[in-house]
């Protein structure tokens, strides 16, 4: 009988202390992540400083990827020379006539600035033209360059969102989930919990990473990477848009989501291609060292 009672006495000693557990640790326990703003040290930014680890490690993956597959590497660096430099000042272009058109009117030497802003979309973009522009100086195909460009991408991704998520310069709608941050603060919007969208597109790219690293165990066919990565990060990103909250709009849609069809479709071609017609064959160098064509082993 004592012994009942002690259990009795026991698991209702324990359901009290789970009550109490339930309605007191939500709010001792922060639910979203809190508000935070990292300062310049030693005169440097951290945003900047993400940005060009994020290059560097891009351009380093791409570069060891390049190697390992045997495409040579004095080309390859040139290749990524091009796209990423003239992809980084299209970008800046693109984000001022396509989200700032009014402040290219009243001062138009913002364009002579890049470092100001940057816009994702506008560095694709204009990275194929960088990558077209060398084609037509080299005269060589491109696809296998490409794909060590959109190999390396996810990885130098990591970086420069997690950049973006740092400053807090892409808020979301307001939301009071788990990854929301709490009391954002951003130019002329009210200080409340909100998404913020530079940690969702970390996030994303750290998965992407992951799966790349995982499916570059076997040999895959030139272009495989390039429809990839398109097919994987345009439509996260079109409903992600749906969440931005100080960008301009156009009949309730971004620049980038207008654009996001015509890339999707041009990304499921590539796959398409490197499934109806896959090739493992790496360009013929003429004039760089050796003159043999290689390829890639077949899976």
């Amino acid at each position: 009988m004592q012994r009942c009672r002690r259990s009795q006495a026991t698991r209702g000693a324990f359901c009290l202390v789970g009550e109490i557990a339930l309605v007191y640790a939500p709010m001792a326990i922060p639910l979203m992540i809190p508000w935070f703003k990292f300062h310049a040290i030693a005169g440097l930014q951290p945003f900047g400083m993400l940005v060009f680890f994020g290059l560097l490690i891009g351009f380093r993956t791409a570069m060891m990827r390049a190697r390992r597959i045997g495409l040579n590497s004095e080309l390859t660096a040139e290749f990524l020379m091009h796209a990423v430099a003239i992809g980084l000042i299209g970008s800046h272009i693109f984000d001022r006539f396509a989200y700032y058109p009014e402040l290219v009117l009243k001062e138009p030497s913002d364009l002579l600035h890049p470092w100001r802003s940057l816009s994702s979309f506008g560095g694709f973009g204009f990275g194929l033209v960088g990558a077209f522009i060398w084609k037509l100086r080299r005269r060589m195909d491109i696809t296998v360059f490409l794909d060590q460009l959109a190999f390396a991408l996810p990885v130098a991704w990591i970086f420069c969102r997690t950049a973006c998520f740092v400053v807090h310069d892409h808020p979301g709608a307001p939301s009071d989930w788990l990854l929301a941050v709490d009391d954002y603060q951003y130019y002329g919007l009210p200080t409340e919990p909100r998404h913020d969208l530079g940690l969702y597109e970390a996030m994303w790219a750290v998965l992407t990473t992951a799966l790349f690293f995982k499916l570059d165990r076997r040999p895959r066919a030139q272009g495989f990477f390039v429809g990839l990565i398109g097919v994987l990060y345009i439509p996260f990103r079109f409903l992600l848009d749906f969440l931005r909250y100080a960008d301009a709009t156009y009949f309730e849609l971004t620049p980038a989501q207008y654009l996001c069809p015509l890339a999707l479709a041009s990304s499921a071609y590539v796959i398409w291609r490197t499934v109806r017609c896959p090739s493992y064959d790496l360009p013929s160098l003429h004039g760089l060292g050796s003159t043999r064509s290689k390829s890639l082993p077949k899976a």
